[in-house]
């Protein structure tokens, strides 16, 4: 789907020139976002993580690794408030909406799952913003995408780690039928209207079905390599 963009301007803090719709649709989707530290929902979800990641863990090593990620996280969080802060919006409180963060994580295997397909969502939706025409955003943007790459990215190689086992890869073919369509759901609904607006004002770069359709072609194929069986992309699915 094409969608006509809007004409592109860099927009600073505080510019009088910012149209509203601009403006708005920016504070909608950072409001939306997950990672605000003045939440206090996202700040119970960062206690939780940090509990499975420190006794799921499978060897100590590991725990450095999953220490960093954290840590990673924590700041995106107050990278999110500030920029919002900026555009005259004061704390959130909103319970997190998309149901991929409240799935039980009992095992090392669902905590892969979750950086591997969870955290590998936010390369193409909530960090793709190399281009956006607000400073604070883009000024922030290639070192938030970077972060993202590395979380999926050390998911994945949990992942494979997990596969490496007859009892591993047995665990990761059952619960990718719970993992795989939350991750898709995660891009929203097809039929957007806020979607398709973001992407006429630059805020992403594809609307929901786009960005969704360009993950499965990336991610099913590392997924597959691993021996794991992915279920159709329609498969248990609750936004279509």
């Amino acid at each position: 789907m094409t969608v006509t963009e809007a004409p592109r301007r860099i927009y600073r803090e505080g510019d009088p020139d910012m149209p509203a719709e601009f403006h708005e649709l920016l504070v909608r989707m950072l409001s939306h976002h997950l990672e605000n530290s003045t939440n206090p929902h996202y700040t119970e979800l960062l206690g939780t993580l940090w509990n499975k990641c420190m006794t799921l863990c499978p060897s100590e090593r590991l725990k450095t690794t999953f220490a960093k990620l954290m840590a990673q996280e924590v700041e995106h969080g107050v990278i999110t408030a500030r920029i919002l802060e900026g555009l005259g919006v004061g704390p959130i409180d909103a319970p997190i909406k998309q149901y991929l963060f409240h799935l039980p994580i009992d095992s090392f295997c669902d905590l892969a799952y979750f950086n591997g397909l969870g955290d590998r969502v936010g390369c193409y939706i909530g960090e793709t913003w190399e281009g956006v025409p607000y400073e604070p955003l883009l000024s922030v943007a290639e070192r938030l995408h970077k972060d993202e790459v590395f979380h999926a990215t050390f998911g994945m190689s949990n992942l494979k780690r997990i596969c490496s086992t007859p009892e591993g890869l047995d665990e990761a073919n059952e619960k990718i039928k719970i993992w795989w369509p939350a991750a898709l759901d995660m891009f929203g609904r097809s039929d957007s209207n806020f979607s398709d607006a973001y992407v006429r004002w630059g805020l992403r770069t594809k609307n929901n079905e786009d960005l969704r359709q360009q993950y499965v072609a990336d991610t099913r194929p590392m997924v597959e390599a691993l021996g794991i069986s992915v279920p159709a992309d329609t498969a248990n699915r609750r936004f279509l």
